[in-house]
């Protein structure tokens, strides 16, 4: 691909979108960055996949220093389930070390993992519209120190180990589990939810992006270009998502997955 002037512009914008929409619904951005790569510039989607794992690190680094200061997430807690997460990454690694998917198949998945998602989302969203109001007031009033996930915490490892896992098998950063997780399993406010999920994924993404180096398959100058764009639009994500009702943004970043995930199957 020819870095002009106007490929480079292009880059740097789409990445700013993709950081904004991903840390306000602590997605990670690895729906957007690989779908952008893919379908907008046609890199093979193994490269893709690679090359977003690399852009994850440096946004959701930008969403999780935001979100500290915020206090909407903190250091040991978010390394707690990161552990879960780190632990399905390896196994994924180990696994695929030996075993190679065809790039064909990888999009398959990769397109149902963004279809199901939205659709899941949307579920979600239609199902706790009537009682938004009463949960927005609850959640202005939350702190982490208030809450004891430990009780549910049994039920969310195999989930974070699952978020790992395809974080690293499709370069997604795992926050499309960990977001439900944290927000349905261990009733995390999803404001706070998104928060921890971005959390969570920057520390995954440390291990897949070391894992991604040593095997190649980056795509430096296309991800750096990228991964610009998403730290600005990361920490203006980080201030907004604040502001915006919980119902909005499950149902935009749910419209945009399942968008997504048409064009990639056809």
């Amino acid at each position: 691909m020819e870095f002009t002037l106007t490929v480079i512009s292009l880059l740097i914008f789409l990445g700013f979108l993709s950081g904004v929409v991903s840390v306000m619904a602590g997605v990670g951005g690895g729906v957007f960055f690989v779908s952008i790569m893919t379908l907008m510039f046609f890199i093979p989607i193994d490269t893709a996949v690679s090359t977003s794992t690399f852009i994850i690190l440096f946004s959701s680094l930008a969403g999780f220093i935001s979100y500290l200061k915020q206090k909407r997430t903190n250091f040991k807690l978010s390394l707690n389930f990161a552990t879960f997460s780190i632990l399905g990454s390896i196994i994924a690694s180990i696994i695929f070390s030996f075993i190679h998917i065809e790039s064909s198949l990888l999009k398959i998945l990769f397109a149902c993992t963004l279809l199901i998602a939205g659709l899941n989302m949307i579920y979600k969203t239609l199902k706790t519209r009537n009682n938004a109001k009463e949960t927005d007031l609850r959640e202005l009033n939350f702190t982490l120190q208030d809450h004891d996930y430990k009780p549910n915490l049994k039920k969310s490892i195999p989930l974070f180990m699952l978020a790992g896992f395809t974080a690293y098998l499709l370069g997604i950063g795992g926050g499309i589990i960990n977001t439900p997780v944290l927000n349905i399993v261990l009733k995390y406010p999803i404001h706070n939810s998104t928060a921890i999920s971005t959390s969570i994924i920057f520390f995954t993404a440390i291990y897949n992006t070391i894992i991604k180096i040593f095997l190649g398959q980056i795509d430096y100058i296309t991800g750096l270009f990228i991964a610009i764009g998403s730290i600005l639009g990361s920490l203006l994500g980080a201030k907004v998502s604040k502001k915006i009702p919980r119902i909005y943004l499950q149902f935009i970043v749910a419209i945009v997955l399942m968008g997504l995930a048409i064009n990639m199957f056809f």
